[in-house]
């Protein structure tokens, strides 16, 4: 049985993941700032420890140590409408924890450390960027979101010194849960979902159950190093995505969304509705990983049947 620590347990990612090391007989440790409220929300079997102040206090040594593996998912919500204050607390959440988590392996005794750091990070990293397919050799874009995720996978890459650190370059996590699919789900349930925007932009969609797989995976591997997207091997436009949702509903998905609606109701944020990336998980593949779920429809319809 390994000890596998885990940030963000209580989001959607992390339970997946609690739940997937679980099942494969792995201890997980959750870092939380409120231990009470996350072992309520967390799978039975699931240990946790306090980390009261990610963001201004090194994670504790006691919890890291002897550990096989972090996987490191703290980070504010990212959909929410954009003031400067919530962009400084979207990047701080994810810059500052990575500093703290890094700091705290670099001052366990070598013996003690982790053989591996496993931490998020997001197809934003790219930037919009049209059609272009954007492997991890694809050049960071310049936008607001693509800076915060560079200078937090820096963060991360700090630990290399330390232990192998692989940084997940996540997409839109399919789960019924949490994330974007949630959101949609009550519109098109209505019948009136339907294609963002021009719908010619790119979903880096990718299924619960493949985000939580590869990131175990990647624990496993000891060739996953540096970035490595994670997403479903064929991304799909916004419109063929919306058709699929629809027929997985049985709903029609026709209404558009303008893009002017959005941006009135989600301010700077609306960007990374009405714009995408078309990220293919080169590394992932080349690695052996197997993707459950590769294509949109089928992986529509398991979700919504989880």
């Amino acid at each position: 049985m390994a000890k596998i620590v885990v940030t963000g347990a209580t989001g959607t990612i992390g339970n997946a993941v609690c739940k997937h090391l679980l099942e494969r007989g792995d201890q997980p440790v959750a870092l939380s700032r409120n231990p009470a409220s996350a072992a309520s929300r967390l799978p039975q079997g699931v240990e946790v420890q306090a980390w009261r102040e990610p963001q201004a206090q090194m994670a504790p040594a006691e919890a890291l140590d002897g550990a096989q593996a972090i996987i490191h998912l703290l980070g504010e919500p990212i959909s929410q409408r954009w003031t400067e204050p919530v962009k400084q607390s979207i990047r701080d959440s994810r810059v500052l924890s990575t500093r703290m988590l890094t700091e705290t392996i670099a001052k366990l005794p070598e013996d003690r450390r982790p053989a591996v750091l496993i931490s998020q990070s997001a197809t934003g990293y790219y930037g919009p960027r049209g059609a272009e397919e954007l492997d991890e050799q694809a050049t960071p874009g310049e936008d607001f979101l693509a800076m915060v995720v560079r200078d937090w996978e820096q963060e991360a890459l700090r630990a290399e010194q330390y232990c192998r650190v692989a940084v997940m370059r996540t997409g839109v996590v399919l789960s019924k849960s949490g994330g974007a699919l949630a959101k949609m789900l009550p519109f098109f349930r209505a019948g009136i979902g339907g294609p963002v925007a021009s719908g010619r932009q790119y979903v880096p969609w990718v299924h619960i159950d493949d985000v939580a797989a590869a990131m175990v995976h990647c624990i496993d591997d000891g060739g996953a190093t540096g970035a490595l997207n994670l997403t479903a091997p064929h991304p799909v436009e916004n419109a063929e995505f919306s058709r699929a949702l629809g027929r997985a509903l049985h709903r029609p998905a026709v209404m558009p969304v303008p893009s002017l609606a959005l941006k009135l109701l989600y301010g700077e944020m609306s960007v990374i509705v009405t714009t995408g990336q078309r990220a293919v998980p080169r590394r992932l593949t080349d690695l052996g990983f197997h993707f459950a779920e590769p294509e949109i429809g089928p992986a529509l319809k398991r979700v919504l049947s989880q």
